[in-house]
C-alpha cells in the first residue's frame, strides 16, 4: 500500500487526472482482456516469432508507468516505448547471430531496465484499442462483407458442419479464423453464427486466447490429427495484424508469411462431378476464401531501402497469393490476399522470381531497413 500523502493542490490535481484515466481504463477494459501490471522486470527470453499478450497480477499492484491499473499512456508514449522495444530487439538478434555474448547481456538489461516484453504488450495493446482507432479486425469485417452477407441471409446454419454447394440451397459454413498474436477476445471478428475465431498468442491474456507459438503450431494435415480445430482441417482466414514487423529478422519474417499457406482450408472436388454451371456459381462463392489479412506499420512499406508495396505483392506472388484489397493511414498499410496453390504454380510458369534476397530498392536518404527475405 502506498504511503498517505498529505492533501495539496499538486495531489489533488493528480488525483483528477487519475479518476480520469481511470474511467478510460474502464472503458478499454470493456473492450481488451485485462493485461498485466510490471512490478518487476523478467529478462526476455529468445524473441520469438509472434506477439505477446499477458494476464492481470494483484490489483493491489503498486502504480507504475507500465500499470495499466493506475495510469494511462499518452500516444507519444507509447510510440516511444514500442519504437525502443523493436529497436533492442534487433540488436539482440544480431547480437545473437554473432554469438556476443557481452553484447547479448548488456542488451537483455536494457529491455529489463524499459520493462521488457510486458511493457511492448502493454504499449502495443493500449496503442491498438479501439478507443484509439486501432482495431484493425474492423477493416478486416469490412473486406470479409460479401461472406458475412451471404451467412446473413440465411446460407448458414448452426448445426451445419460441412460446406454445401451455393447452387443447391444448402446452409454455408461459418467463416473460420485464425488469429495470430491475439490481443483480445472481444474485437469487431466476433459475430454470432457467422465466424468462429480461433486466437493464439505467446503468452495468454486469458480464456479465448490459447498460448501458441505460431512457427510451431500444428499443421491442419497433422497426422496424429492436433491441427484439427472443430472438426476441420484448415482456416478460412488468417489474421496477422502487426505481427510480422515483430519478428526480428528478415527471414524469419519470410518464413512466417510461407507457413501462412499450409493452414487454408482449400476447396476440393466433391467427387460427384457437378457440372460447369455448378463449379462456375463454387468458384464465385469463394472469390475472396481462403485469405490473408496482412497489417504492417505502414513505414515498413512505404519508407523502406528493401521493401516496397510493389516488391511485397511480388514476395506474396510468389507463395500463391493474389492482392484482393488495400487501405494505408498515415500509420498501417492494410491488405487482404487470397491463396491459391495453382497461382503459386502460374507464378512460377510465367518465370516469376521466388528467391527474394535482401537487396537495396528503394534508396534514400531518411528511409528503414525493414526487409523481407524467401529463400
Amino acid at each position: 500500500m502506498a504511503p498517505t500523502q498529505h492533501p495539496s493542490s499538486k495531489s489533488t490535481s493528480s488525483t483528477t487526472r487519475a479518476t480520469k484515466s481511470r474511467s478510460k481504463l474502464k472503458a478499454l477494459k470493456a473492450g481488451r482482456p485485462p493485461l498485466i501490471s510490471t512490478v518487476k522486470a523478467k529478462p526476455i527470453a529468445k524473441p520469438s516469432t509472434t506477439t505477446a499478450t499477458t494476464t492481470t497480477t494483484a490489483a493491489s499492484a503498486p502504480a507504475s508507468a507500465f500499470n495499466p491499473r493506475r495510469t494511462s499512456l499518452s500516444s507519444k508514449h507509447t510510440r516511444a516505448l514500442i519504437r525502443t522495444h523493436h529497436v533492442l530487439q534487433k540488436r539482440l538478434a544480431r547480437a545473437r547471430a554473432d554469438n556476443d555474448v557481452e553484447q547479448i547481456q548488456e542488451l537483455e538489461a536494457q529491455l529489463a531496465a524499459s520493462g521488457g516484453l510486458e511493457t511492448y504488450q502493454l504499449a502495443s495493446t493500449v496503442g491498438q484499442s479501439a478507443e484509439r482507432g486501432g482495431d484493425s479486425s474492423r477493416v478486416l469485417v469490412e473486406w470479409l462483407k460479401p461472406e458475412i452477407e451471404a451467412r446473413k441471409k440465411g446460407s448458414l446454419s448452426r448445426s451445419s458442419k460441412t460446406r454445401a454447394s451455393p447452387t443447391t440451397g444448402q446452409p454455408l459454413q461459418p467463416l473460420h479464423v485464425l488469429e495470430i498474436g491475439a490481443l483480445s477476445t472481444t474485437n469487431a471478428l466476433n459475430i454470432p453464427d457467422i465466424t468462429r475465431v480461433r486466437r493464439i498468442d505467446l503468452r495468454s491474456s486469458g480464456p479465448g486466447i490459447e498460448e501458441a507459438d505460431f512457427m510451431s503450431f500444428p499443421l491442419p494435415d497433422s497426422a496424429d490429427g492436433s491441427g484439427e480445430w472443430e472438426g476441420r482441417r484448415g482456416y478460412d482466414v488468417i489474421s496477422l495484424s502487426l505481427v510480422l514487423n515483430y519478428v526480428p529478422d528478415a527471414q524469419g519474417r519470410g518464413e512466417m508469411l510461407r507457413r501462412t499457406t499450409k493452414f487454408f482450408s482449400i476447396a476440393e472436388d466433391d467427387g460427384e462431378g457437378g457440372g460447369a454451371e455448378e463449379n462456375k456459381s463454387q468458384q464465385s462463392r469463394r472469390l475472396l476464401l481462403p485469405c490473408l489479412f496482412l497489417v504492417l506499420p505502414a513505414p515498413t512499406v512505404h519508407n523502406s531501402r528493401y521493401l516496397t508495396e510493389g516488391h511485397l505483392t511480388d514476395i506474396l506472388s510468389s507463395l500463391g497469393y493474389s492482392h484482393l484489397e488495400t487501405k494505408t493511414t498515415r500509420k498501417l498499410h492494410y491488405s487482404l490476399w487470397q491463396y491459391d496453390p495453382d497461382r503459386q504454380k502460374e507464378w512460377i510458369a510465367r518465370g516469376g522470381r521466388t528467391v527474394f534476397r535482401k537487396k537495396e530498392i528503394n534508396p534514400g536518404g531518411g528511409r528503414n531497413n525493414f526487409c523481407i527475405v524467401l529463400d
